[in-house]
């Protein structure tokens, strides 16, 4: 039921991130460290290590985060596993939610450090806590496996809802597992069909044949409910993240 990608989530990070920690740096640390981020995204990564470098040593929390992605990835720099959790520790250790992040899958996955579940459940509970929907998605899998922490269905369903409303397409696969299988929640197919409905309509193909044979098991009546509450659903994600 989890299908995260080291290297894609790390990217998705740091594109995602509007320097959440803007009133902890100046004016000029952030347009220094928006033309870094910039250069990397456009494939420069010379530059991009040119500018995030000093940065990082001046203390810049996202800058350590996107420095320890380049040399997670080998990007502008060799290759360096152990140096990339280094500078992802700084930034977590900072409060920047997607070093945390970064730092949790390095625990979760041994990429850099020994592994190691129960600070991957730390730090993915850190960055949750601060609205990171990728974390909050992968806590939940956490809990629901037993993975670095007691298991419990119940607390998954909470993370799981938090990342699904913030539009987390696996979220959203996982959450209407549960309700399916009436694990951390009571069973309730009508809200398992519309939660695999909103995922499908994200493309999610898994979710789609899920959905599709629920749909057989449901009264006209109850379909009918199940489409209105998806419709909602999607309605309110919409309105969430725009």
């Amino acid at each position: 039921m989890r299908s995260t990608i080291r290297g894609v989530l790390s990217v998705v990070s740091v594109l995602a991130f509007s320097c959440s920690l803007a009133g902890l740096v100046s004016a000029a640390e952030t347009k220094l460290y928006d033309k870094g981020l910039a250069a990397y995204n456009a494939g420069d990564y010379t530059a991009a290590y040119k500018f995030t470098m000093p940065l990082a040593n001046q203390g810049h929390p996202a800058a350590k985060n996107l420095l320890g992605m380049m040399y997670e990835l080998g990007k502008g720099v060799p290759q360096d596993l152990a140096r990339s959790v280094s500078y992802y520790r700084q930034g977590a250790k900072q409060g920047d939610p997607y070093a945390q992040y970064n730092l949790a899958v390095s625990f979760d996955s041994g990429t850099g450090v020994p592994q190691n579940y129960r600070e991957a459940v730390r730090w993915f509970r850190r960055a949750a806590e601060q609205g990171i929907s990728a974390a909050q998605y992968d806590l939940g899998v956490m809990m629901e496996r037993g993975r670095g922490v007691d298991k419990n269905f119940q607390k998954a369903a909470n993370w799981y809802q938090k990342a699904a409303k913030q539009g987390h397409v696996q979220a959203q696969n996982n959450l209407a597992w549960l309700y399916e299988k009436g694990q951390g929640v009571e069973r309730d197919l009508v809200t398992a069909y519309a939660w695999f409905d909103v995922a499908a309509a994200q493309g999610f193909e898994s979710a789609q044949h899920k959905r599709d044979a629920i749909k057989v098991e449901l009264t006209a009546g109850d379909l009918d409910k199940a489409q209105a509450r998806s419709t909602q659903l999607r309605k309110n994600i919409l309105q969430t993240t725009h």
